[in-house]
C-alpha cells in the first residue's frame, strides 16, 4: 500500500464518520437549520455543504424550504411531507404562535389572533395566508367575520408536543449521546 492509498482510505473513513454524525444530528433535530448543524459538527462550510448534498442525492435526508422565505431545514428522509410542512412552520415564531393558539381553541377570529400574538394586522394576515396556502389552517367565512382553525389538529398536536423544546434544550439533551455513539 502506498501513501496515497492510505490517505484515500483515511479520507473515505472520515467522510463516512462525518455523514454519520450529520445524519444522527438531523434524526435528533428534525427541521434543523444549516448553521445549527455547522455549529454542532464543527465542520467547515464547504465540507458540510458537500456532505449534505451527498446525503440528499442518496435520499438519506430531505430538505424543506418554507414558501416565500429563504429558510432551509433538514429532515430525515423518512419524514412525511405533511409533517415536514408543519414542522417548518412550528419553527418560525409568528406562525408557531398562531398554530399553538389554534391548538388550544377550536376556531378563532382574525382579531382574536391579532390580540393573542401581539403583531400588526398586516403581519398576522400575511402569516395566516401562508398557513392557509400550506393547508395547515382552514378558514370558515361567516357573515360578519371569518373563523380560523387547524385542518389536521391531531398531527399538529403530535408534532408540537415532540418539538416544543428549544434547540438549546434539545442540544443539551442529545449532544452528549450523539457524540458518545461515534
Amino acid at each position: 500500500m502506498n501513501s496515497s492509498t492510505i490517505h484515500y482510505e483515511n479520507e473515505t473513513e472520515s467522510n463516512g464518520n462525518n455523514r454519520s454524525t450529520i445524519l444522527k444530528i438531523i434524526d435528533s433535530f428534525p427541521g434543523i437549520r444549516y448553521r445549527d448543524i455547522l455549529r454542532l459538527t464543527n465542520l467547515n462550510n464547504g465540507t458540510l455543504s458537500h456532505h449534505l448534498a451527498t446525503l440528499e442525492k442518496r435520499s438519506m435526508i430531505k430538505i424543506g424550504r418554507t414558501e416565500n422565505s429563504n429558510i432551509t431545514r433538514y429532515f430525515p428522509a423518512s419524514t412525511p411531507s405533511d409533517e415536514t410542512l408543519v414542522l417548518n412552520y412550528l419553527k418560525i415564531k409568528t406562525p408557531k404562535s398562531i398554530i399553538l393558539m389554534l391548538l388550544d381553541i377550536d376556531a378563532v377570529s382574525f382579531n382574536e389572533i391579532v390580540n393573542h400574538i401581539h403583531k400588526a394586522p398586516s403581519t398576522t394576515s400575511w402569516n395566516l395566508k401562508r398557513l392557509i396556502d400550506s393547508k395547515i389552517v382552514g378558514r370558515k367565512r361567516g357573515k360578519e367575520f371569518s373563523l380560523f382553525f387547524l385542518l389536521n389538529k391531531l398531527l399538529v398536536k403530535k408534532l408540537a408536543g415532540e418539538n416544543n423544546k428549544t434547540l438549546l434544550d434539545r442540544s443539551i439533551d442529545n449532544y452528549i449521546s450523539i457524540i458518545g455513539e461515534l
